[in-house]
């Protein structure tokens, strides 16, 4: 047990001396204070670690792979929020979208990968029809276009967007 002590107030002996040596190396300025600091952090060390032993407490450094999960959960949550993000924007165009008078039944948008610009719209759509109204049986070839320079006019306009990135089936 006397060793024990001893050794530990050599250690601490030690510390003081080379904590004294350093001080008078470090030249006055800024940077004192931080050399300062650091060797006040070593000391502690050095006089606590033997009670730590006495104790068996361990040293884990847990909390450098808690710091490196937070991060990827940070990560997964903001791609999260940035799908949140899409997700209404989708909604917000597809009510706006109906209140110019077409039934939506597919609306995807793609973004570039900063999420900044949108880089294309794509969307399945269909001019309302009054319910009472019997819509005309097309045979052959026939084949009704619809117009929706309506929907185009307003992405381009709200959206900044160009004809060619909006695809409407």
């Amino acid at each position: 047990m006397i060793k024990i002590i001893r050794n530990w107030c050599e250690g601490i002996v030690v510390a003081i001396i080379l904590s004294i040596i350093i001080e008078l190396l470090v030249p006055e300025g800024n940077n004192k204070k931080y050399v300062k600091v650091v060797i006040g952090v070593y000391i502690i060390f050095v006089v606590i670690n033997p009670i730590l032993k006495l104790v068996n407490y361990e040293f884990k450094f847990d909390f450098v792979n808690n710091i490196k999960s937070q991060e990827t959960s940070a990560n997964s949550l903001n791609s999260e929020v940035k799908d949140i993000y899409i997700i209404s924007m989708q909604e917000e165009l597809k009510n706006k979208i109906e209140e110019l008078g077409y039934s939506v039944k597919d609306l995807k948008i793609k973004v570039d990968k900063n999420y900044e610009n949108i880089e294309n719209i794509e969307m399945k759509i269909n001019k309302k029809t009054d319910e009472n109204m019997i819509e005309p049986v097309i045979i052959g070839d026939n084949k009704k276009e619809e117009n929706y320079d309506e929907v185009i006019d307003y992405l381009k306009e709200n959206y900044e967007l160009e004809e060619s990135q909006i695809l409407i089936k």
